[in-house]
């Protein structure tokens, strides 16, 4: 198989929400796995983990973690609400709801913290120690900026707290208050917070770009109206039409409709259809994401791409 570098380092671009991380993580995993070596890594949403992995060299991490997930139930997209109800005893009577005006995401943040912990710590003396570089999109929720914003500059709180904060995005987890440069600020994650303009140097001739969802958009014609289903989507969208604005990129994987029948073996598979948004907590499907990853991943490395 051809290696991934062929003996130099890369520039890596991650960009996935929610379970669709499962795909991405899957796909830098081989990559890595095939020689892959990255030297400045962009992220958006949970591809900012994956990002991270990969620039530390621990890309096998970033399917592994999927794969627990998967063997766990997918626990990182449980509910606050669900995680509530847990803790109300079985035989008192009780009602838990959610307050939308008070209430900063659907899904809970501590169970993201604790799964982003270890790359949390120590996170700008470790890319220095790789000799790496990593930025990750946000959404400046009091200046409106959409921009990527640098991890190894930072103190190593504030890194931990903006590699989080990447992770999130609406309808998700909520907005986190980081501090970042002295200045208090609001910020939301994400590929909603994804700039328009490509990652500065990102496209030389060694570039991966990774996506946790199709590029064009494909349809999907069973969407429901949920708003939470809804704001995703969008995203989505704003998303796949930003990077297919980028131009050709040396390398990018993404799920794409024919990739996912071959996959699949059935002729009436439909990615537009069961590809999955990303507050889908479903275990058995975080795990085939990271295989589908791995198998987008190994067909490009066969093909040349």
């Amino acid at each position: 198989m051809p290696t991934a570098a062929g003996g130099s380092r890369r520039t890596l671009v991650v960009l996935a929400d929610g379970i669709q991380a499962a795909f991405a993580a899957g796909a830098v995993a081989e990559l890595g796995r095939a020689g892959g070596r990255w030297e400045a890594v962009w992220g958006a949403g949970l591809g900012a983990q994956i990002a991270v992995l990969g620039a530390l060299g621990e890309h096998d991490e970033a399917g592994r973690r999927w794969r627990r997930q998967a063997e766990l139930g997918c626990p990182i997209l449980q509910s606050r609400i669900s995680i509530l109800l847990e803790r109300v005893p079985a035989d008192d009577e009780a009602l838990v709801l959610p307050d939308p005006f008070r209430a900063g995401g659907w899904l809970d943040p501590e169970v993201l913290y604790e799964h982003l912990a270890p790359e949390r710590a120590d996170l700008p003396g470790r890319l220095r120690a790789a000799g790496a570089s990593a930025h990750v999109a946000l959404a400046d929720l009091g200046t409106g900026a959409l921009e990527w914003v640098a991890l190894g500059s930072a103190g190593a709180a504030e890194a931990g707290a903006l590699l989080a904060a990447a992770a999130t995005f609406a309808g998700g987890w909520g907005p986190r208050r980081v501090a970042a440069g002295g200045v208090d600020r609001l910020v939301l994650g994400g590929v909603g917070a994804l700039p328009a303009a490509a990652p500065a140097g990102a496209f030389p001739e060694t570039c991966d770009i990774v996506c946790g969802f199709p590029v064009p958009a494909a349809m999907r014609p069973g969407l429901g109206g949920a708003l939470l289903e809804t704001v995703q989507r969008r995203d989505e969208c704003r998303a796949a039409a930003i990077v297919a604005g980028w131009g050709d990129a040396p390398r990018l994987l993404a799920p794409t409709p024919a990739g996912y029948r071959g996959w699949a073996a059935r002729e009436n598979a439909d990615l537009g259809v069961e590809w999955p948004l990303p507050t889908e907590r479903n275990g058995e499907l975080a795990g085939l994401l990271v295989e589908f990853g791995a198998v987008v991943a190994r067909a490009a490395l066969e093909s040349g791409r």
